[in-house]
């Protein structure tokens, strides 16, 4: 369409409102894009759920402008409190009445998308055309993917030689979802340039499978691959690649058997078996959230599978165990309240490795909150021995602590609890006082939400688009420069390390990313893929890790430390840090000199 005399195209998605398809919002829902809430005016304002949809707007989209269409006027008005959704989302641009059947308000609707698209400033951003030339070639190819080499010429053919900047461009391409692309990845780094909708069509095909869906209950095989996908858009040879991206983006993960089986943890029953009682005295952790994207309890599913306990796991939980010498010592009960907004963690067993269980599952939540931007979590712990009473709020714990209190009072139990022995249970008071140093709010809720806005701002580029807004946007993208660090946070969270608690050092690289969220993005990019690769290393068992490269990456950090160009606030803090890890593998560092 024209907007102010430019053509500008347009790029719609159209992603399901139904349940099972929640686990791939993340590849849609992002910033800079216009959005169409479109429900049913013969339901209500509850059931057509226009609250939770507007909250995960806000969490992934930020102020990006919204529309609510209500359709079928023909049948009923659209039953809604305007004026106090108004108020409650600012971003709500319009509302309005259609009906697709008597074609009534479309002429409206089709106005008001041009008018808020006008608005949107990145469609007046350009690309050098050389960039632009290829950024066209990559949108009109026939073919569903190229090889990278073949990425390679159509730049060298459009006079883009230069290797960094094929490779800022490719990356760009990939932030704005136009192709994707995986160079950082260290198992998908080698494969190709890919159209997203080939990605996205795939994982709808096989996630709206009946029979994946009723009777096998969400594990599939090769051979319903290739019963269910298209063999000419996708053949045999390319459902080992499509799988691994489902396993990248926690959709799925492999059981053992043989011939390979997968189960796609969205697909999972709903009935919660009844295997999920915890015995004896059990030890609780809760989150409360705004609002609550049904993608997490599956994507932390699939990414603790292999603790799994006795195979125990429905659609909203799972049973995890801890294991020391092939013994188990606890086991969690892990599990999501989607009407209550809420997912509680239950450990029962010994009580030594209670906490350390705690902190590697919190680690892992920690890691997925990262990945999904303003979301608006609270952290809460039960009143012991009163489970009935309202829990407590633990940030509001830690802040008492840090103010000097030593008792909390609870009047309607008549009851003093000794502050510093309640959080000892939760977390030991060294990483407790790491994270109350310094910025009173450097919080764990925080730490997040600072983490996501600075990663968010990598893909506020200036160079854009000159005929094509960024409205297409599947946040693939976005989700996938998340990859790298999710492929470091397998199973392999669930062994200590020798001689410290792996959620002391877990949480102490938290703080690093903290800090390296701050930099400007030259310094961030190198200094993340150095944090990556020490927290993988150190989650190997201690006779797999490789001393020398935990070495020369921690002292990678230090020098970056001290060379970084910004001035932030906290790089001594940094430094500190990077020491301390070494300390704890025994690892000698020593600061650059000068510093």
């Amino acid at each position: 369409m024209q907007v102010n005399s430019k053509d500008i195209r347009l790029n719609v998605w159209d992603f399901g409102g139904q349940e099972i398809y929640h686990a791939t919002h993340q590849f849609f829902l992002t910033k800079r894009s216009l959005y169409l809430l479109v429900c049913n005016c013969r339901t209500s304002e509850e059931e057509n759920r226009i609250e939770y949809w507007l909250k995960l707007i806000e969490s992934f989209g930020g102020q990006s402008p919204v529309i609510i269409v209500g359709n079928k006027k023909d049948e009923q008005p659209l039953d809604i409190n305007r004026k106090a959704l108004r108020e409650k989302y600012p971003n709500i641009q319009a509302i309005i009445e259609t009906s697709c059947q008597d074609n009534i308000g479309i002429d409206e609707l089709r106005t008001t998308i041009r008018q808020q698209i006008a608005k949107l400033k990145e469609i007046y951003d350009l690309l050098p055309l050389t960039w632009f030339e290829v950024k066209q070639q990559l949108e009109s190819m026939p073919q569903d993917f190229i090889t990278y080499n073949h990425y390679l010429r159509i730049c060298h053919e459009n006079k883009i030689p230069e290797e960094q900047n094929q490779e800022q461009l490719i990356d760009l391409l990939h932030r704005l979802g136009l192709v994707l692309n995986f160079s950082k990845h260290p198992i998908l780094k080698d494969t190709n340039v890919l159209k997203p909708n080939w990605v996205t069509e795939g994982i709808y095909a096989l996630l709206s499978d009946e029979t994946l869906k009723t009777k096998s209950k969400g594990i599939f095989s090769f051979a319903d691959l290739t019963r269910i996908l298209n063999p000419k858009r996708y053949p045999t040879e390319r459902h080992h690649y499509l799988i691994g991206l489902m396993k990248e983006f926690e959709l799925c993960f492999e059981l053992e058997s043989m011939p390979p089986q997968f189960l796609i943890a969205g697909l999972l029953p709903k009935d919660q078996p009844d295997e999920t009682k915890l015995h004896d005295e059990t030890f609780e952790f809760q989150y409360y959230y705004k609002v609550l994207p049904e993608s997490i309890i599956s994507r932390f599913i699939v990414i603790t599978h292999e603790k799994i306990h006795n195979q125990i796991y429905w659609r909203s939980g799972v049973m995890l165990q801890y294991q020391e010498n092939n013994e188990i010592y606890n086991i969690a009960r892990i599990k999501a309240d989607p009407e209550e907004k809420k997912i509680f963690i239950t450990i029962g067993g010994r009580k030594e490795t209670r906490r350390l269980f705690l902190g590697i599952l919190r680690d892992v939540f920690q890691k997925i909150h990262k990945s999904l931007p303003n979301l608006e979590i609270t952290e809460w712990v039960p009143v012991p021995k009163y489970s009935n009473h309202q829990p407590l709020d633990y940030q509001e714990l830690l802040g008492l602590e840090a103010m000097g209190e030593s008792t909390i009072t609870i009047g309607k139990l008549k009851l003093k609890l000794d502050l510093r022995q309640l959080l000892d249970g939760y977390e030991s008071r060294e990483s407790r006082q790491k994270i109350q140093k310094g910025d009173p709010e450097s919080d764990r809720s925080t730490i997040v939400n600072i983490y996501n806005d600075n990663n968010n701002q990598q893909g506020d580029f200036k160079a854009m688009t000159q005929n094509t807004n960024n409205f297409q946007n599947p946040n693939i993208a976005n989700f996938a420069n998340e990859v790298k660090d999710n492929a470091s946070q397998q199973a392999s969270n669930f062994t200590q390390t020798s001689g410290a608690n792996i959620s002391e050092i877990l949480q102490i690289i938290g703080n690093l990313r903290q800090t390296a969220a701050q930099l400007p993005p030259d310094d961030r990019e190198g200094i993340i893929i150095d944090i990556n690769d020490v927290e993988a290393e150190i989650q190997k068992p201690e006779k797999e890790r490789n001393l020398p490269k935990l070495k020369k990456r921690l002292l990678a950090l230090l020098t970056a430390a001290t060379l970084v160009a910004a001035p932030i606030a906290g790089m001594t803090e940094f430094a500190n840090n990077v020491m301390e890890i070494g300390n704890k593998l025994n690892i000698e560092l020593k600061l650059p000199s000068g510093k």
